[in-house]
């Protein structure tokens, strides 16, 4: 009985710590341009990175926030996504942004205007890396 129950141990443990499943998860906060709120949760895994973040306008000054997302690897150009606040009255919005680069994540805040379909920015933070 003592046997068996220590090989089903083992071999939990032993799954659980070689699994290539496994995820790393952090949190991560907008620092620096006045104006904009976003935190959120990334969820990083050995294909695929995941980030879901909460985006908001603090500032009643007719430009509409956004975060840029860098997502580098080596060997693989960067993958850059902007996402901004839709038009009309939404002043916050809970956003999804996904990448197959898993090296390294950077996040700069920026505010800017929608002219058309595009979003033209206006101005924008610094460059900090999030993992």
């Amino acid at each position: 009985m003592r046997r068996v129950a220590t090989v089903t141990l083992t071999a939990g443990v032993l799954l659980a710590v070689l699994s290539p499943a496994r995820a790393d998860v952090g949190f991560w906060r907008s620092a620096g341009l006045a104006g904009i709120d976003a935190f959120g949760v990334y969820r990083s895994r050995p294909a695929k990175v995941t980030l879901s973040f909460f985006l908001k306008d603090t500032k009643k000054d007719g430009y509409r926030p956004a975060v840029r997302f860098s997502f580098t690897e080596r060997h693989r150009p960067d993958s850059v996504h902007v996402a901004a606040l839709p038009r009309g009255r939404a002043r916050a919005r809970w956003r999804t942004v996904g990448s197959r680069n898993t090296g390294h994540l950077y996040a700069q805040e920026c505010t800017g205007r929608w002219r058309g379909k595009a979003f033209r920015i206006k101005k924008c933070g610094g460059w900090r890396r999030r993992y």
